[in-house]
């Protein structure tokens, strides 16, 4: 045989020997999200056992040498029932909570990461809709298929697309409320693809003896790798979500307005429950002697919050201490018994609380509660350009009604360092 039947033959030898020996490693996976969520629950759907076989294999990785990462895709998806904006957010949301515990696991070089914002999986919702028996179900495809157009929603500066109004008339919403119970609950994940490659060495052998005849075995070519855009399968999927837990400090503006100064710090102290402390003071009349609303008063309460991310809906239990003296321009002002018997109780309170900034920092929280409050102060005419008008009596009663009300604007800090292993 000569030299260049030769060197043929050890090239072909050497490349399906390197064949042999590269293994590709692929991993996908996908989790699901609750409604209006952003934060991976590993006590949702499947989430726990998704997540561990994630974390499991990523372990190995991180622990093999002889493996490396070459691709990563990230993508997001919400359900097509809400504005075009809140949509966006919360699958680009969805994206980035994925995103942030699997680098928490493993090193990836940002130049390795692709990420999809095809935020509504149209496709998906249109194959499932095509293998169901859902009624009316020509008609509904034909809407899909149109071509989609924003239109305007119920608040201002938001849009929907044309084809969910389309589909929301169809049989006076029935069709829309089934569609709705069947399919977008698959809608609301995020999902990843890593693809890895090991390469191990091949085993050393004494000596290659090449035949005069040159026989080459077909080789299998590899599948080719499509990385998972949106795989919208019965979604498995990761560990649980890193939990950031927060300290909020804010502001009440209806108090400003009453030229009460004031500030308030919340922080979380597990997922569900945040501890709140707001101070209130004011020690000057309103431009004359006759009108004021001086206090000192302190509120401490503990919330209870709908949402795991400690936002959205949340109830409270206070308590309640003022000191207080006021005087609305009448005839009398009231003034705590002897500035030493404030008020003292507590009650009950329900609030929603978003964000209003795109990096979460900024907050605007609503307010309203009730309390009960025994009291004992006195009561005064309202003498002016006078510190104190004569003593009429004392009273003693017990308050029933509204204790807090607030627009509170907030600023947020994470206590818990952020960032992925490395």
């Amino acid at each position: 045989m000569c030299m260049k039947d030769t060197l043929i033959t050890l090239i072909l030898f050497l490349f399906g020997v390197g064949i042999g020996y590269a293994q590709e490693r692929r991993s996908e996976i996908c989790v699901d999200f609750r409604l209006n969520s952003m934060v991976i629950d590993p006590s949702f759907s499947d989430n726990a056992a998704r997540m561990q076989e994630l974390v499991e294999f990523l372990q190995t990785l991180r622990q093999d040498s002889t493996t490396r990462i070459v691709e990563v895709s990230f993508c997001g998806a919400a359900s097509p029932e809400g504005s075009y904006q809140l949509n966006r957010k919360l699958a680009r949301g969805r994206l980035e909570a994925l995103e942030k515990f699997v680098r928490k696991e493993v090193y990836i070089p940002d130049s390795l990461i692709t990420r999809d914002d095809s935020y509504i999986p149209w496709e998906y919702l249109k194959s499932q809709i095509e293998d169901s028996n859902l009624p009316g179900k020509d008609e509904v495809m034909a809407i899909l298929e149109e071509e989609a157009r924003l239109v305007d929603y119920q608040q201002p500066n938001t849009q929907i697309d044309n084809r969910i109004v389309k589909l929301k008339a169809l049989d006076n919403g029935k069709i829309w409320k089934q569609i709705y119970n069947q399919f977008f609950g698959r809608m609301r994940n995020a999902c990843a693809v890593i693809v890895a490659f090991k390469t191990d060495l091949p085993p050393v052998q004494e000596s290659v003896a090449f035949s005069d005849t040159l026989v080459v075995e077909p080789i299998m070519e590899a599948p080719a790798i499509v990385p998972d855009t949106v795989t919208y399968v019965e979604v498995e999927m990761l560990e649980a979500e890193d939990w950031s837990r927060k300290l909020h400090l804010k502001t009440n503006v209806l108090g400003l307005g009453l030229v009460i100064a004031n500030v308030a710090v919340e922080v979380d102290l597990a997922k569900h429950w945040s501890f709140t402390l707001p101070v209130y003071y004011s020690a000057w009349d309103y431009f004359k002697t006759t009108i004021k609303f001086r206090t000192f008063a302190i509120q401490p309460e503990l919330r209870y919050w709908w949402s795991e991310a400690n936002e959205g809906f949340f109830a409270g239990a206070h308590f309640g201490l003022a000191y207080y003296n006021f005087a609305m321009d009448g005839e009398y002002r009231y003034q705590d018994h002897y500035r030493r018997t404030p008020a003292i109780g507590g009650g009950m309170s329900v609030g929603y609380r978003l964000p209003i900034s795109k990096n979460n920092r900024w907050w605007v929280e609503f307010i309203l509660g009730a309390g009960v409050y025994p009291l004992h102060y006195d009561k005064f005419y309202n003498t002016p350009r006078t510190k104190d008008g004569a003593l009429i009596e004392s009273i003693k009663k017990v308050y029933w009604g509204i204790d807090q009300a607030a627009v509170s604007f907030s600023y947020s800090f994470d206590l818990k360092k952020r960032g992925g292993k490395r």
